[in-house]
């Protein structure tokens, strides 16, 4: 991964991230994200935001990801521009801003129908109930226009042991033998450490999200929790 990505120079880094970043602040802004078009032509010569493994489940997301709660039905360009600037790793919920969230990033995908093969498309539920997780998530992959979403989070998880269970494990294992899902983790923002800890040694979470700082990352706890050896 350094190898590829020594290719990738400071200044151009700081284009892709500086523009990507800034870009979503703008999401709110209205025309404002106009100043943020490229043309072909002038991203030809543009690397694209490098990609890693995500964790072991044999795929590459890119190091930057895109969504929020931002309602982005009138700001389709931001998506297009993330898009054509290697940012594919595509984040929302049922909750973010109502619905609009989701509904956005289908609008988008019912204008560029190829573009959803190569996103990394991430929705959120909050609730472990297996009947409400069902029929969240047959919501939101309407709402998002696609038959399926590649990462499916139970959301603001801050104990692991009461709301991972059994129960969970079998409803993500139909969800992906029916097509709906193909990985299944979790968010955590509170009790993270522990978090972390426990779904790691349930060995069926295909991944974790956790919210981040740098006081907080750089805390014992945290060290130990990412990276126990």
């Amino acid at each position: 991964m350094l190898k590829k990505e020594k290719n990738l120079s400071r200044r151009d880094f700081f284009k892709l991230t500086g523009t990507a970043g800034v870009g979503s602040v703008f999401a709110s802004m209205g025309n404002v994200s106009n100043a943020f078009y490229m043309s072909d032509s002038e991203q030809s010569g543009l690397k694209k935001v490098p990609t890693r493994p995500f964790g072991k489940t044999g795929v590459n997301v890119s190091v930057l990801a895109f969504g929020g709660t931002q309602n982005l039905m009138s700001k389709q360009l931001l998506l297009r521009q993330a898009f054509k600037m290697g940012v594919t790793y595509w984040d929302t919920a049922y909750s973010y801003s109502g619905g609009k969230s989701e509904r956005a990033m289908g609008k988008y995908f019912a204008k560029y129908p190829e573009d959803r093969k190569k996103v990394f498309l991430v929705t959120k539920v909050d609730s472990s109930i297996p009947k409400q997780m069902t029929r969240y998530l047959e919501k939101s992959l309407e709402r998002l226009k696609t038959s399926y979403v590649d990462l499916f989070f139970i959301h603001m998880v801050s104990d692991v042991k009461d709301e991972v269970n059994h129960e969970t494990k079998v409803w993500a294992e139909q969800a992906k033998a029916k097509g709906k899902i193909r990985f299944f983790g979790f968010s955590t923002h509170s009790n993270m450490e522990n978090c972390l800890i426990e779904g790691a040694k349930l060995g069926w979470i295909d991944g974790i999200m956790t919210s981040f700082n740098y006081r907080l990352m750089h805390a014992d706890a945290m060290k130990r929790a990412v990276d126990p050896s």
